[in-house]
């Protein structure tokens, strides 16, 4: 009884298999993780993948690799500017309060307190585990970036033909498995897209705040908040409020408040705009995404907010294809309309 109850209901199996899935897929984020970066990085370097081989006769391997050092020339080259960024304004923030800090470390309140910590031994376990975090970090971080450089490599050199062995592998499920395949790389370049405009009204915004308020290097420090931006939870947050924090230490009490003024509109400005976006690309109710903000905010967990929506654009790839129910073949991917 219980088989033909689930037999006639594909959607509930679906949600059902997709939920545990993503619940293993979470537990073991860690294991998974380079090989979901490497698939990404495949599939939005495939069409210019595509043109270095039609165009200038590249080797295939050559090809891939040279367009994953590229990707990782560029993110290395962000995450270095922006910690050359950081290191710049914290000096320039300690020498602005060099006396302070020089009266801090004469004061015999921090002898007494380092004394008390060394007697007690917590400043040797403190120094012991962070050692210990450093000697584990460095040759993981390492390892992580040399197997996903060589699984990126590897998937975009061999994308085609996996696709190819999976459809002909398929049998009679070929076509249907050939149109989620392209109604899907569709759907993430629309996602991608949709996400790349959010970034740059950000740095648009960051831009214009940064001018208006005075600070040093605005198209700089733009930057780093758009990059910011890409960060769960805290986003711009993380480059408006140390700045705000700045301006009030140096009793520039009105730039301080702009700032954290702006702060807000732009959080209310991104939770109208982020809702209706990416809704357009994964052809969602902007209520269902709005929701996923929220109820990840109110948990403080990204996952719930990559769940809801990547459960809707796995039903909705799977239901254009025709994998429920055959009649969604005729649905048209340019469709305004949602699924919901």
């Amino acid at each position: 009884m219980k088989t033909r109850f689930f037999s006639e209901k594909p959607r509930l199996v679906f949600f059902i298999c997709y939920t545990l899935l993503f619940v293993i897929a979470v537990q073991a984020a860690g294991f998974v993780l380079p090989f979901v970066i490497a698939l990404l990085i495949a599939v939005v370097m495939k069409p210019l993948y595509d043109y270095l081989r039609s165009r200038f006769r590249f080797d295939s391997t050559f090809a891939a690799t040279a367009l994953t050092l590229l990707i990782f020339g560029v993110i290395f080259a962000v995450v270095g500017f922006l910690l050359f960024l950081i290191l710049r304004q914290a000096l320039s923030l300690m020498d602005e309060y060099r006396y302070l800090i020089s009266d801090y470390i004469r004061s015999p309140e921090l002898f007494t307190a380092l004394r008390d910590n060394i007697l007690s031994g917590n400043l040797l376990t403190m120094a012991s585990s962070v050692v210990t975090t450093l000697f584990r970090a460095v040759p993981m971080t390492i390892t992580f970036v040399i197997v996903t450089f060589a699984m990126s490599v590897f998937i975009l050199h061999n994308l085609g033909n996996i696709r190819g062995r999976l459809l002909k592998r398929a049998g009679e499920y070929h076509a249907v498995l050939g149109r989620v395949f392209r109604i899907a790389y569709d759907m993430v370049r629309r996602f991608i897209r949709s996400y790349l405009i959010l970034y740059v009204i950000t740095f648009i915004e960051a831009v214009f705040i940064f001018y208006l308020t005075g600070v040093e290097y605005p198209l700089a420090f733009a930057f780093v908040t758009a990059v910011a931006d890409i960060l769960p939870i805290l986003g711009p947050g993380t480059v408006y409020v140390p700045f705000a924090v700045i301006f009030i230490l140096q009793k520039n009490y009105l730039n301080g408040i702009t700032l954290i003024v702006y702060f807000l509109l732009t959080v209310i400005l991104r939770q109208i705009l982020e809702p209706k976006i990416v809704s357009k690309s994964v052809k969602v109710h902007p209520l269902v995404v709005l929701t996923a903000i929220y109820f990840s905010i109110v948990s403080m967990n990204i996952w719930v907010l990559f769940y809801v929506v990547s459960i809707f654009m796995v039903f909705r790839v799977l239901n254009m294809a025709g994998v429920f129910e055959k009649a969604v073949q005729k649905v048209d991917i340019s469709s305004e309309e949602s699924i919901i």
